[in-house]
């Protein structure tokens, strides 16, 4: 496929009568959020990326005097490989489009796919949390990102979801963080990672900033006062959350092991195609993301 000026007959043969403007059907894309909800990590020249888990000692026993010291022993965990998927996306023009122009509109048109791409990283992202409550594929410890049932390698499950699914509010808030204040590594040992985000999509985006923001329980007339602001709690809105009940808290991106690693940057190439005078322009990118680990990480699919 190729774009001639034909297709385009409001630029070129059947030019529009003091046309001032051309409107793409294009958007700036937001492109920031990633790095807050995912641990971003480069691949290097290496073609996949490994990651494992391992149980660590459990608590310290009473050594009785005289008596020989306790051994312990680490255990294996789960494994996890991050091999990079392709993405390209393309278009050609003839060299008449190109010279005939008058409005740069097939020149810019690199910037529309740039826009695509942008699109589809926070889209496949997102689908991390968007399908995060019930697919198992890629998982290293075979159920699901968010569940009540991850198997401990020392015995045992671990939870990062409510017992039961709820809506947000303050009372689900504290229940999402008595869950998180009991966290085990797979020794059984309490972890105590700290909420540092409040991500959701559009539709909580109000909610949100009201139950972390305001000065008083937005949820009750007595005059009760916030706790969740000594939490310091940063809330994300983003679009890319499909479903309109789903919310989640996370912490800093560095104890998250949600990941995604890059394999190739964005990157825009040109070609010439000498038998169709035409120009073809390409944007390509190589990316994985995955998870290694629950831990760090939990979320409520609401009600």
């Amino acid at each position: 496929m190729a774009t001639f000026r034909t297709a385009l007959p409001d630029n070129y043969l059947s030019r529009l009568a003091f046309l001032e403007d051309v409107l793409f059907d294009e958007i700036k894309v937001e492109d920031g959020v990633v790095p807050s909800v995912v641990k971003v990590r480069d691949m290097g020249n290496r073609p996949f990326i490994n990651t494992t888990t391992i149980a660590s000692f459990g608590s310290v026993p009473i050594k009785p005097e005289g008596q020989d010291v306790a051994y312990d022993d680490l255990a294996q965990g789960y494994n996890k490989q991050y091999l990079a998927d392709t993405y390209e996306l393309a278009f050609m023009t003839s060299k008449e489009a190109l010279d005939d122009e008058q409005e740069e509109t097939v020149s810019d048109a690199a910037r529309a796919l740039g826009a695509s791409m942008t699109f589809t990283y926070n889209t496949d992202h997102a689908n991390l949390y968007n399908n995060g409550f019930t697919t198992t594929t890629g998982s290293p410890d075979g159920v699901a990102i968010f569940s009540a049932s991850h198997p401990l390698i020392g015995g045992g499950n671990g939870s990062n979801t409510l017992g039961t699914a709820a809506d947000l509010s303050v009372q689900s808030m504290r229940d999402l963080m008595n869950v998180i204040l009991d966290t085990v590594d797979d020794a059984g040992k309490l972890l105590h990672w700290r909420a540092r985000t409040l991500l959701v999509p559009g539709e909580l985006g109000w909610l949100a900033k009201e139950l972390v923001r305001s000065t008083e329980r937005p949820d009750t007339s007595d005059r009760a006062i916030n706790a969740f602001r000594d939490d310091d709690l940063n809330v994300v809105v983003w679009p890319y959350l499909t479903d309109a009940d789903a919310w989640f808290l996370l912490g800093e991106p560095n104890t998250m092991n949600i990941r995604s690693y890059w394999r190739e940057k964005p990157n825009t190439l040109h070609d010439w195609d000498f038998d169709k005078s035409a120009m073809k322009v390409k944007e390509r990118a190589r990316w994985i993301r995955g998870w290694s680990d629950y831990k760090g990480v939990a979320g409520s699919a609401g009600a």
